[in-house]
């Protein structure tokens, strides 16, 4: 996929200093030139020194070759997989070949000197058919320093006439290990991952939910590790753990397309300790490593430095696709200009996880699937600290933006623009332990009886909900009101939208947005997020928003589309005007 040119750009903040440098480096240079066109081979670049280039051609080549020159190529998957490679070597498939099976290298590369998979010569992207006969169709197991670049993967069993009965614990790439080391350096670039059908198992849940290919109550380790991109550890003895967990660091995925996949787009996540036998009983020995039960918890053991951004993730194929991206046992992160289109349950998912900034990405149209219960654009789930949502626009789901940090937890949800989502478009249901704090972002609501909505043991939990600009064209549309909720400086617009008695700097009236009949253009894999399309909520000249905000001390350097804070005066809402 490639991107049009966006003046869009990441904002500059404190947390993942390093990455966020060079995201703006990438955006600097021109967002249409990061991604390529589904099923286009991009020219390889020159080989690292050192390493030695092989050839992989799947109708002429022959496995008695050396596979060092292109006249002398390998042909099958089984060659590649009984080799050992080195740092500095490229593996180089040709372009329009299928293979079927699973390609598992081995070998490790080195810093600065990475193995790298990419394609050679004109076509479409080398294919990867699992076809489901094995569990992943690319793998990598206790191995580091591996990028992969340009490949078709798919994993699937033909459907039957019983709806899930095909559905298995399958992946489409897998990344993996149980050595007790840290792992570095994966880069998934420009792949287009598809057709997975993996099993869905839910963590808890009723029995009594179970269908072919759904199963809840699996625990944690059980539970949400299929789909395409999959990132996770496990150990060698679940009844004998090592002291040591396995942890990876420097993941990116970037420049890709996931395309109905179950149960996940990508997936990020640490082993645990909760195994189950067939009838529940745990047999596992606990390590943690995957659990978070404070903020300071020692034996929580997160993968470290993870990126996704420029990606196309859709579940509009599948009835069993479920998060786009499930980011969980993750310190250090940033989801960056991604689109999410008809995912299942959330768009965007961060659970026990610290330090994530999710920014810059379009989420819309998020689906009930698979028994999943939710249907939100972003979550920021249970035990996640350091969350930052901010520049996104959500749109036509369910549920808008999810706070639901459960334990303990805190975020900040900044310059979004909300529109059309049809159930809650803000919800909180978060622990008491919890905090949140909501400013200048646009909620604009056509369809739901709430903009902003919590209940029960939810209201426990602390939210500061300032500077923001409520519309709503729904009569008796509400905001859920409670002691632990503080309204302040917010704008109150549209049809009899109540205001907060504990709002005590309200506004009202008609924020005389730009155009707020937006209708598109939405993101796709061609064009990206199409995050410009949300300022027909921005003000127009004479707004009330203009003007009449508070200044806010760490607020992260821009508005939604990108200009420095402030303007002036500070204004309401996500979009400063200029």
């Amino acid at each position: 996929m490639s991107h049009a040119p966006t003046a869009m750009l990441p904002a500059p903040t404190a947390r993942n200093g390093r990455r966020l440098a060079g995201l703006l480096a990438a955006v600097a240079v021109g967002a249409a030139s990061v991604i390529a066109l589904p099923g286009v081979s991009r020219a390889a670049p020159v080989a690292p020194a050192h390493g030695t280039t092989f050839y992989v051609d799947a109708a002429a080549g022959h496995d008695s070759a050396s596979g060092t020159d292109p006249h002398a190529a390998w042909r099958s998957l089984a060659r590649v997989d009984r080799t050992t490679f080195r740092p500095g070597d490229r593996i180089l498939l040709k372009a329009g070949g299928t293979w079927r099976g699973q390609l598992w290298p081995k070998g490790s590369g080195a810093a600065n000197r990475p193995i790298t998979i990419r394609s050679y010569g004109h076509g479409a992207k080398p294919r990867i058919e699992g076809g489901g006969a094995v569990d992943d169709a690319v793998r990598l197991f206790n191995q580091e320093y591996w990028e992969i670049h340009d490949l078709d993967v798919s994993n699937s069993v033909p459907a039957t006439p019983t709806p899930g009965e095909n559905l298995r614990d399958l992946r489409g790439i897998h990344v993996s290990g149980d050595d007790s080391r840290q792992l570095d350096h994966f880069v998934i670039d420009g792949v287009d991952v598809h057709d997975v059908t993996g099993q869905v198992n839910w963590i808890g849940g009723s029995v009594t939910g179970n269908a072919p290919g759904v199963h809840f109550k699996t625990g944690w380790d059980g539970s949400k590790k299929t789909g395409g991109i999959v990132f996770d550890t496990t150990v060698p003895d679940i009844t004998a753990p090592p002291s040591t967990p396995t942890v990876l660091n420097d993941l990116v995925v970037e420049n890709s397309t996931v395309t109905n996949t179950s149960f996940a787009g990508i997936v990020v996540k640490q082993y645990t300790g909760d195994g189950t036998d067939a009838n529940g009983n745990t047999i596992a020995t606990s390590t943690g490593w995957g659990v978070r039960t404070s903020a300071s918890d020692a034996r929580f053991a997160p993968h470290t430095d993870v990126t996704i951004r420029n990606n196309y993730l859709t579940q509009a194929g599948t009835a069993y696709g479920c998060d786009a991206v499930y980011l969980t046992d993750v310190r250090g992160a940033v989801v960056d200009h991604n689109v999410v289109d008809r995912a299942g349950t959330s768009g965007i998912e961060t659970y026990y996880s610290d330090d994530v900034v999710i920014q810059h990405n379009e989420v819309y149209r998020t689906q009930q699937k698979a028994g999943g219960a939710d249907s939100n654009g972003i979550d920021a789930d249970k035990a996640t600290t350091g969350v930052v949502i901010q520049y996104n626009f959500v749109h036509d789901n369910g549920d808008g933006i999810l706070l639901c940090q459960f334990s303990f937890g805190n975020v900040v949800v900044r310059y979004n623009i909300l529109s059309g989502n049809t159930r809650y478009p803000l919800y909180l249901h978060s622990d008491k332990a919890a905090s949140a704090v909501v400013h200048n972002n646009t909620v604009h609501n056509r369809t739901s009886k709430h903009l902003v909505y919590g209940y029960g043991s939810s209201l426990a939990s602390h939210y500061d909900l300032r500077d923001n600009a409520f519309f709503s064209s729904v009569a008796d549309a509400s905001l859920t009101t409670s002691p632990t909720i503080g309204y302040d400086h917010n704008f109150y617009g549209g049809a009899a939208l109540p205001v907060p008695a504990t709002d005590t700097h309200p506004l009202t009236g008609d924020p005389e947005f730009v155009d707020p009949a937006v209708s598109g253009p939405y993101g796709t894999a061609a064009d990206g997020p199409q995050l410009n399309t949300a300022l027909g909520f921005a003000p127009r000249r004479g707004s009330p928003l203009i003007d009449n905000g508070t200044a806010t001390p760490d607020n992260g350097g821009d508005d939604y589309r990108g200009a420095r804070l402030y303007q002036g005066v500070p204004d309401i809402g996500a979009v400063e005007y200029r």
